[in-house]
């Protein structure tokens, strides 16, 4: 009987075996990919507000993309980079019966990753992927804030702050991938795990600024994402290799 079970397992196991361990015809030594993700967000919502509440308007635009290139250094590993810009500009007013307070976001961040990328195929088509990386990115970006009351004009004031922030973070993601052809894949991200380091300094600009009145804060964040956002960068991503 014993002997009858590892000549079934054998006969049903090693051949799968053998057809994982032969050379894939989408994933291999020297092959490069270029990718990467595209996100726009618009967005113009109002809230009219009732006896409790004041009325509010915001409006959030913003732009990103980013560009990736990898290479296989053997036929289950690539390692490559991805470059990232993004710009937003996001809008809020509240309304009083007698005052209005206005903040207004505006930011520019450049990012730089590099990673390690370990294919681990399923078919020959279809599989999944779990991806180290290393990040650094910068933000530029301004903050103001004004507050207008029309029956009490001396209340008026405007706010204005430059923000610097530097974030460097150490992650992996996964996910799966799909080859359509043998040039094009698509992919999903699925898992977002990120230990970050940010440091950033707010300054404020306007006329009435005191000196020193500089904040610089650091934290330290642990950020696990099972499912993304809905955002063109992450969930549906358009590869060609080459």
């Amino acid at each position: 009987m014993k002997k009858y079970f590892l000549l079934s397992f054998a006969i049903v196991i090693l051949p799968s075996m053998v057809s994982l361990a032969q050379d894939n015809p989408y994933l291999g030594t020297g092959r490069s990919f270029v990718g990467g993700g595209l996100s726009v967000t618009m967005s113009d919502d109002e809230n009219a507000g009732n006896g409790f509440t004041n009325r509010r308007t915001s409006r959030i635009n913003s732009f990103g993309i980013s560009p990736t290139y990898g290479k296989f250094f053997n036929d289950r590993w690539a390692y490559g980079v991805s470059f990232s810009v993004g710009f937003s500009n996001n809008e809020q007013v509240v309304f009083g019966d007698s005052f209005s307070d206005r903040s207004i976001q505006k930011n520019t961040t450049v990012g730089l990753t590099p990673f390690l990328r370990r294919f681990l195929p399923l078919t020959e088509r279809f599989g999944a992927y779990v991806q180290p990386q290393l990040s650094y990115a910068y933000r530029d970006g301004s903050s103001e804030n004004s507050f207008r009351d029309t029956n009490s004009p001396e209340n008026d004031q405007t706010r204005t702050f430059d923000i610097r922030e530097h974030r460097v973070s150490l992650g992996m993601q996964a996910g799966l991938y799909y080859f359509v052809t043998q040039h094009f894949s698509v992919e999903t991200s699925l898992l977002d795990l990120n230990f970050s380091y940010n440091s950033s300094n707010r300054e404020r600009v306007d006329p009435n600024a005191q000196p020193g009145g500089n904040d610089q804060l650091s934290n330290t964040t642990l950020q696990v994402n099972l499912i993304n956002q809905i955002s063109l960068d992450r969930i549906l991503i358009l590869n060609y290799y080459f």
